[in-house]
């Protein structure tokens, strides 16, 4: 079972990775749902749980199933299985910038 946390850290996730998937901005999604776009920017960012309608609207709007991104990160799984895990669920964005990041510590890619 996950923590509480936890749980907030896979919502988050889950949400923004939809969204982007989507196209949908994040101000775009706050008025599909009828929310403020800082109690989605707060969710999204880990600083806010969400409410469970709240929660509802979200998901609805982005036709997400949370249950089944929930059974994936109950299952236990090595630091390695974590990170590519992690790796597999970035953008082109994220890994071109984690890249330049381990570039910095003289890091080679092939």
């Amino acid at each position: 079972m996950l923590t509480e946390e936890e749980f907030l850290s896979v919502i988050s996730d889950y949400i923004r990775k939809k969204r982007l998937e989507n196209n949908i901005s994040c101000e775009k999604l706050a008025e599909m749902c009828d929310m403020d776009y800082s109690s989605v920017n707060l969710i999204e960012n880990k600083k806010q749980n969400p409410r469970s309608y709240s929660l509802y609207k979200i998901l609805a709007n982005l036709d997400m199933d949370i249950a089944s991104q929930i059974k994936k990160e109950e299952i236990p799984k090595t630091l390695q299985e974590k990170l590519f895990a992690k790796l597999s669920s970035m953008n082109e964005y994220q890994l071109k910038s984690l890249i330049k990041l381990l570039s910095l510590f003289d890091i080679r890619f092939r």
